[in-house]
């Protein structure tokens, strides 16, 4: 029984202040503390400046070989290819043009922030650096698959290799990264005095980050949501998972790398899915549903998930 509470007491101490720092963004901002200019703003800091900044000094200061994580990296894209073809199977009852909206808010996660959070709280230093690994390649996968989607399913949207590319290569989280990633192969020495900014700036990200997200949650979409918006969110907080951990036990993950695999799967849907699906012509009511029900449930769900894991992992 003891075993029991303690686990859950782990899984709870990993998810709960992600969970509560989100309420208390939401709590600010209906109290007007936090104004939607500030919001935006932080929001945009933090993408730019202050992620990137915690990315690069987290995996440029850590001891692990990143030729080591090509099972995790690799279990995280397989099972994500995986989970695009199973939503868009979900998808066919639905109009042709909520089709991309229930997609990508079915299989994109807000890893960035949330699944970063989490495995902060879980594993420290080291979690944060598989996480991030995981993130890039994940993230990569993500822009191709999301705006094809558009491209197939919007009238507004065009596909382009090129513009692809570009936004790939000059989206800061993945610089951050592949420059972290050079520099420790290069054997790069960087002044105390850099690395201690660096820091500073990366010790406000995610407490920002999240703050910033929680202002930003519209709660009365759950009185305006579809059978279309639950469905994504079940299929993102409890298929997605499912998926990519049993690709994981398939590569033979030793229990950290699992559970940071979980943890990047039940993450909830990004916000990102409802910019892009207002930008390119989806259905960004459709999508801001998604977000805000995966937002609220996935601390049930990314609890449970975590505690049955560690019951059963090596």
């Amino acid at each position: 029984m003891d075993a029991v509470a303690d686990t859950f007491s782990f899984a709870l101490s990993v998810t709960a202040p992600i969970f509560l720092t989100l309420l208390v963004g939401y709590g600010l901002a209906r109290a007007k503390l936090l104004s939607n200019s500030f919001v935006d703003d932080a929001s945009r800091l933090v993408f730019l400046i202050t992620l990137p900044a915690l990315l690069f000094f987290n995996i440029f200061g850590s001891d692990a070989d990143p030729t080591d994580e090509w099972p995790l990296l690799l279990a995280g894209l397989l099972g994500t290819v995986l989970t695009v073809p199973l939503a868009w199977l979900c998808a066919r009852p639905l109009a042709y043009g909520d089709r991309s909206a229930f997609i990508q808010g079915a299989f994109r996660g807000n890893l960035g922030i949330i699944g970063l959070a989490w495995a902060v709280n879980a594993y420290g230093p080291s979690g944060l650096a598989q996480a991030a690994l995981l993130m890039a390649v994940i993230t990569i996968f993500y822009n191709i698959a999301a705006v094809a989607l558009f491209a197939v399913y919007s009238q507004k949207a065009k596909f382009s290799w090129r513009k692809l590319a570009i936004d790939v290569a000059r989206n800061p989280l993945i610089v951050a990264i592949v420059s972290a990633l050079i520099a420790k192969a290069i054997g790069l020495q960087l002044p105390q005095m850099v690395v201690q900014t660096g820091e500073y700036l990366a010790s406000v990200t995610l407490p920002l980050a999240l703050l910033c997200i929680g202002a930003s949650l519209d709660l009365s979409m759950l009185r305006r949501s579809s059978f279309g918006a639950v469905v994504a969110s079940a299929f993102k907080l409890l298929v997605v998972p499912v998926v990519l951990v049993s690709i994981g036990w398939m590569f033979q993950l030793d229990g950290q790398s699992m559970a940071i695999l979980f943890l990047l799967a039940a993450a909830p849907t990004a916000s990102a899915s409802f910019i892009m699906a207002r930008a390119l012509g989806g259905n960004s009511q459709l999508a801001a549903n998604i977000v805000a029900i995966s937002t609220l449930f996935s601390i049930v769900t990314a609890s449970l998930g975590l505690a049955l894991l560690k019951v059963n992992l090596p």
